[in-house]
């Protein structure tokens, strides 16, 4: 029973999988995060770096991102702040899989936190929380191996952890953290 119960698995993920997949890849890039949520508008926006690894079925994409940046604190005495946010997104693609060049809208869920030093708390402080995705872009391909992409994603962030020092304190409320996230790299395709 098991055997049939796998090979009809198999034989479904053939039947249903375009010739034109890419499969696994591999991905780098640039982001720049600017905070748009009320209670964060005290960060600068800032740059850093993405990454990604995913799997392109064809019409659609299923990736993990793990996204990195860092932002001026206008607050007085305070230094820099560290936004960093890990995400499972599914891309899925407007274009014809023939085409070169991919138009794509993205949705996903995401975990984030902003990690800075406190004068008032005299200790590292973190903000943790979760959200929702939803964005667009353009992906290029170079070679079938190859592509180079550029998009952006805005992310409903809300902010219901706050941790001082080694202390987490659950809250009732949360604080607006949405992030609008222009993003620019390239994925190699195994």
């Amino acid at each position: 029973m098991r055997k049939i119960f796998f090979l009809s698995t198999v034989m479904l993920f053939a039947w249903f999988t375009p010739c034109f997949a890419q499969g696994p890849y591999l991905g780098a890039g640039f982001v720049y995060n600017n905070p748009l949520g009320g209670d964060i508008a005290y960060l600068d926006p800032g740059f850093g770096l993405n990454f990604t690894f995913g799997y392109d079925f064809g019409p659609v994409a299923l990736e993990g991102n793990l996204m990195g940046s860092e932002h001026d604190d206008r607050d007085p005495g305070y230094g820099d702040a560290d936004f960093s946010g890990l995400s499972l997104d599914l891309r899925i693609f407007l274009s014809h899989p023939d085409d070169r060049n991919q138009i794509y809208l993205l949705t996903g869920i995401g975990s984030y936190s902003i990690d800075e030093y406190s004068p008032v708390f005299n200790a590292d402080t973190e903000l943790n929380g979760s959200g929702w995705n939803f964005g667009a872009g353009l992906e290029h391909y170079v070679n079938t191996n190859a592509a180079v992409h550029v998009g952006f994603i805005y992310r409903l962030i809300r902010y219901d952890e706050f941790e001082v020092g080694n202390v987490v304190y659950e809250r009732d409320f949360h604080d607006d953290g949405d992030t609008l996230s222009f993003q620019a790299g390239f994925n190699f395709y195994f």
